[in-house]
Parts: structure tokens; C-alpha cells; sequence
């Protein structure tokens, strides 16, 4: 008995096949995605690529608006703060000039206005994540300090006047902070020049000659800051739809992409099963005519 052994070399060869091919549904089984490797599918492992490419950018992003978003939020409930304090020392400011306070009553309202003052520095240098909201790009630097020696006391702004921006996704510029000096120190809207004018004005028990002005100036300040505000409120707003934009984009890239190298685990197991009965087989065949050649030499 004779062996054909290019039908040998065949079914060894269509063993091997089957084997790789057992190996590579094996793998799409175990890792969960059908492209492992360039070679799997060139074309999709390329779009792959750049689908990975885009999710990061966007997770990126999402990351960063968040901490953008929480800052502002700290930044804007700041100025919340500082309007109420203003609004105080209005009243405070309005009742000294009124000229029904005895001495003692005024200087009783210049040591309130001092604690507003106080309390309005403080907020002018409010922190998030050890980072000063107020500094411009110095986060590192409390950007507002106080001189008391002098009369009226002096306040120094020791930031800078850069003006940050977040661009989204799709290109969008957002602004994410107002430096101290454009809501504190303005000209025509000096909040802390002022009050520190208006402390003066009523120190002595009688209010200075200034005292009417100044209340007129720390009203401006006052609305000033109040635009200052709708600022922040804005790129508050316009970061919170972006970030909802960039999620739901992800998840419909992300559906993309399982779409594109997700393994259909019923589809290859089912394959699996059958490239096993195949491998089984072949060799059975394989084996079978091997001991048939063994026989074969053995009568000879």
C-alpha cells in the first residue's frame, strides 16, 4: 500500500490552519475584541486607532472641565459672598452720612466696615485645590495683602492680569477666570480702595467731606462686581454644556467602536467549537495514515 504524500502534506497543512485559526478565536475570546493585531484587520485596527485617539482627547477633556467647573463654581459663590458683604457696608455707609449718628455710632460703623473689608480681602484670595482663583496665572501667589499703617490703609495686588482659557472638543474657547485686579482694583470700581476710603471717612466720629462720593463709588463697585459675576455664570454655563456634549459623544464613539472590534462571543465560540471538531479530526486522519505507512513497511 501506497500514501499519496501530497495528501500527507494537505491535511497537515489544513491542521495548521486549523490550529491558527483555534489560536486566534481563543484570544478574541480571552481579550474580548476581534483585532488583537495590525494583521487581524489593517482597516479596522487603523480606524481603532483613531477612534482610541479621540475618546482620550475627550476624556481629557471631561477630566479637566470638571476641575475647570468646580474652580469656577468656588470662584462665583466667592463673588456671591463679596455681594452681600457690599451690600452691607452700602447700608452701613448709607446710615453714618444720614447725620443721625453720634460719634460713637460712627466709629462703631468704621470698625464694621473694617470686619467687611477684612472679609472681602479674604475672599478676594480664596483658594481651590492650593490654587488662588483671583491671581490671574500667579495660582500660586495670594494675590491680595493689606497695608493698615497708612490712613486710609492701602491693599497691593500681587498677581498678574492673564486671562485663562479651556477649548473644548469642537474648538470652543471658554474663559476660566477673572484676575483680582479686574473685579477688586478696577478704575472707576476700586471695591477695596474704597472701602478702605469709607473706613476712613467715619474713624474719626464724623463723616469726612468724602464720605458721600465714596458711598457713590462703592455702589458702582458694587454693580461692577455684579458683572463681573455673570462672567463667571457664563463660562459656568457654556463648560457644563460642552462637558454634557463631550459625554454623549463619547458614548456614541465608544458604541462605534465596540461595533468595530468587539468579539460576538456566541459567533466565535460557536467557531471555536468547530475549529476544535475540525483539529480533532484531522488529526485522527493524520494519526490513521500514519500507522497504515507503518503497516505498509512492515509487510515489505
Amino acid at each position: 500500500m501506497r500514501v499519496n504524500p501530497d495528501y500527507v502534506t494537505n491535511i497537515v497543512g489544513s491542521l495548521n490552519q486549523v490550529t491558527a485559526s483555534e489560536q486566534t478565536l481563543t484570544e478574541e475570546l480571552s481579550t474580548g475584541v476581534t483585532v488583537n493585531s495590525l494583521s487581524d484587520n489593517p482597516a479596522a485596527a487603523g480606524q481603532n486607532v483613531l477612534i482610541t485617539s479621540q475618546l482620550n482627547a475627550e476624556d481629557t477633556f471631561s477630566q479637566t472641565a470638571s476641575s475647570v467647573e468646580s474652580l469656577l463654581q468656588v470662584g462665583d459663590s466667592a463673588l456671591g459672598n463679596v455681594v452681600s458683604q457690599l451690600t452691607s457696608a452700602i447700608s452701613l455707609a448709607t446710615q453714618a452720612i444720614n447725620g443721625t449718628q453720634n460719634p460713637s455710632n460712627e466709629q462703631s460703623i468704621a470698625t464694621q466696615l473694617t470686619g467687611i473689608r477684612d472679609e472681602v480681602v479674604s475672599l478676594a484670595n480664596s483658594s481651590y485645590m492650593g490654587q488662588y482663583i483671583f491671581a490671574g496665572s500667579l495660582g500660586n501667589t495670594a494675590p491680595f495683602s493689606i497695608n493698615i499703617t497708612t490712613s486710609p490703609a492701602t491693599v497691593t495686588y500681587n498677581g498678574d492680569s492673564n486671562v485663562s482659557y479651556v477649548q473644548t472638543p469642537s474648538g470652543q474657547q471658554i474663559q476660566t477666570n477673572i484676575p483680582g485686579n479686574q473685579i477688586f482694583s478696577a478704575a472707576g470700581a476700586d471695591v477695596l480702595g474704597t472701602l478702605n476710603n469709607l473706613i476712613a471717612d467715619f474713624s474719626s466720629g464724623t463723616p469726612a467731606a468724602s464720605s458721600s462720593a465714596d458711598l457713590t463709588s462703592l455702589n458702582a463697585a458694587l454693580n461692577y462686581v455684579s458683572q463681573q459675576r455673570v462672567v463667571l455664570d457664563d463660562s459656568i454655563t457654556r463648560l457644563t454644556a460642552a462637558a454634557n456634549y463631550n459625554t454623549s459623544e463619547s458614548t456614541q464613539i465608544q458604541s462605534v467602536q465596540d461595533s468595530l472590534i468587539q468579539t460576538n462571543t456566541a459567533q466565535v465560540a460557536s467557531q471555536l467549537s468547530s475549529a476544535e471538531t475540525q483539529q480533532a479530526a484531522l488529526t485522527q486522519v493524520i494519526a490513521a495514515i500514519d500507522k497504515q505507512g507503518t503497516l505498509f513497511n512492515e509487510l515489505q
